[in-house]
């Protein structure tokens, strides 16, 4: 580890003790970027050694698209679940004296708030992997 590094993670430490558990995300998020980045030169390093030009890996590309996708299937099933409404009406019934019969209908129903939030989701999903895609590319 470069010596920019290792006081960058020192300072980190330090306003970590001074700032407590509010920004305790925040900063272990810098934290995670400046290791990663420290990993990826050392990789890149390595790589240059053996006479192999660092370039975009495919499997961190796929990961990104099935992990995206994955995750905002999921977040389209919760969503959907949680605001979606179910219903019981009779759909027909019968009177003979004392005797009542009816038959019941489920309906289920999604708002259109739910279905907003749904593309609100997937456009926040596009949104993130064409930044990585312009990201790894080096035009952001």
């Amino acid at each position: 580890m470069d010596v920019r590094a290792h006081q960058d993670v020192a300072a980190a430490a330090a306003v970590h003790n001074e700032l407590g558990r509010e920004y305790e995300g925040a900063l272990a998020e810098g934290l995670v970027e400046r290791i990663s980045s420290e990993i990826d030169k050392q990789v890149d390093a390595r790589l240059e050694q053996r006479g192999v030009q660092p370039s975009q890996t495919v499997w961190a590309n796929v990961a990104m698209g099935l992990g995206s996708v994955g995750l905002g299937i999921g977040a389209t099933a919760v969503t959907l679940h949680t605001l979606s409404s179910t219903h019981t009406a009779p759909k027909a019934g019968v009177d003979l004296g004392p005797f009542h019969a009816y038959t019941m209908t489920t309906t289920t129903s999604v708002s259109t708030a739910g279905v907003l939030l749904v593309v609100l989701i997937w456009v926040a999903i596009a949104v993130v992997n064409i930044a990585y895609a312009l990201r790894r590319t080096g035009r952001l």
